[in-house]
């Protein structure tokens, strides 16, 4: 039976993580939507990918402004009822990236174990990317 909780735990902690990956790709896509106007109309732009037709090129980020819609839209939801932190933040001005985390309640507790390591919370961790490709 105790084999059995494990079991599930460690399935709903696997779905967990894939939620707050969804959920993280989801933010740090609306963060990566703050352009930098400044870097962009002055046409300082990195190039992406020379394939193709015309070259491809990543849209600059404004990373101060990517930071707090990243918090804003994290704010927002919740996994399984707990909130969603930032560990780590980073941009390099082209590409965003982050770990979030999230303690959450076991699926299945074991009421007569109530000090049992498998009533403890659970750190769910994922580490999401992005940034935008535009056309040359």
């Amino acid at each position: 039976m105790v084999l059995s909780f494990a079991i599930i735990d460690v399935s709903g902690a696997y779905l967990s993580q894939r939620q707050l990956i969804n959920i993280g790709e989801a933010a740090i896509s609306t963060a990566a939507h703050n352009v930098d106007l400044n870097r962009y109309y002055s046409g300082e732009r990195v190039q992406a990918d020379a394939g193709g037709n015309a070259p491809t090129y990543l849209l600059p980020i404004d990373c101060s402004a990517a930071a707090q819609t990243l918090e804003t839209e994290l704010a927002s939801v919740q996994l399984h009822g707990a909130p969603i932190s930032v560990a780590h933040f980073a941009c390099d001005g082209d590409v965003l990236h982050t770990t979030i985390t999230a303690q959450i309640a076991p699926m299945l507790a074991l009421p007569l174990l109530p000090g049992s390591a498998m009533n403890r919370l659970l750190t769910i961790k994922a580490t999401v990317s992005a940034s935008n490709v535009i056309g040359g």
